[in-house]
């Protein structure tokens, strides 16, 4: 949404966990995602300024089961639906907005932005933001990345080891099921590991973090590259960049 202003990352963090905990007390499922669901995730900020990555609204993801109970959900926390976007997009996003100028997204059992991220049957994982390879992994989709999204995955993988099969951890398993399967993921991947690595000693961070979260960088890429790729893989990775393997985010919300 244009015209919205940079906001304190603590205050839009409260008000997150405000709708999470209002939430959980109906039986409504959310998770934070998005900047904020990293920087939750983030004890070492490795010396990152935060005042340089800059939040503007907040975005959780639930369950489309749940969706009727949104309206009264964020209603009684004294959001206004947007109801032309809820009316277009209602079982996959809906987007509320609160009286001082900010918008709360909510995406529904996926991610769908350049890539699709399934998510039903991980929102669980975690009692408050998403499974920190599920955060990575919407960052690793973004072909037309920015700086803060390359902070955002600096922050997860200087907060997290690479491990198959812990959700605390970055699940590796979680990573290269995606990768090895869909050659445009893949694609889409390694070009923000490779932004990533090149821009490393721009983003912020203290040399230490740095050497961290490019050995992680390298781990990963190496990773990715070893694993055993599908046969929808091979057959998509033939067609190349001659076919554009990504959605443009307009063409899907």
């Amino acid at each position: 949404m244009s015209g919205e202003t940079s906001r304190p990352a603590d205050v839009l963090g409260k008000l997150a966990r405000q709708a999470i905990e209002a939430g959980s007390e109906r039986g409504i499922l959310l998770r934070l995602a998005g900047g904020l669901g990293v920087l939750a995730r983030s004890r070492d900020l490795g010396g990152l300024d935060l005042a340089e990555r800059p939040f503007h609204d907040i975005d959780l993801v639930g369950r489309l089961r749940d969706v009727r109970h949104h309206d009264d959900l964020f209603g009684g926390l004294g959001y206004l639906p947007d109801r032309a976007v809820n009316a277009q997009f209602g079982t996959v996003r809906r987007v509320y907005h609160h009286p001082d100028g900010f918008h709360v997204d909510v995406f529904l059992n996926r991610l769908e932005f350049c890539h699709r991220i399934d998510l039903e049957g991980r929102l669980e994982l975690h009692p408050t933001t998403l499974a920190p390879a599920d955060l990575l992994l919407s960052k690793l989709q973004i072909v037309e990345r920015n700086r803060k999204d390359l902070v955002d995955a600096a922050l997860l993988l200087l907060n997290h080891d690479l491990a198959p099969g812990n959700p605390a951890a970055i699940e590796l398993d979680r990573i290269l099921a995606m990768t090895s399967d869909d050659w445009g993921f893949y694609t889409t991947t390694g070009d923000f590991l490779d932004a990533l690595a090149t821009s490393l000693g721009n983003l912020g961070f203290e040399v230490a973090a740095q050497r961290r979260i490019g050995d992680r960088v390298r781990q990963l890429a190496t990773a990715i590259e070893a694993a055993p790729k599908s046969l929808r893989w091979r057959a998509r990775e033939r067609v190349g960049r001659r076919v554009r393997w990504y959605r443009v985010v307009e063409e899907v919300l």
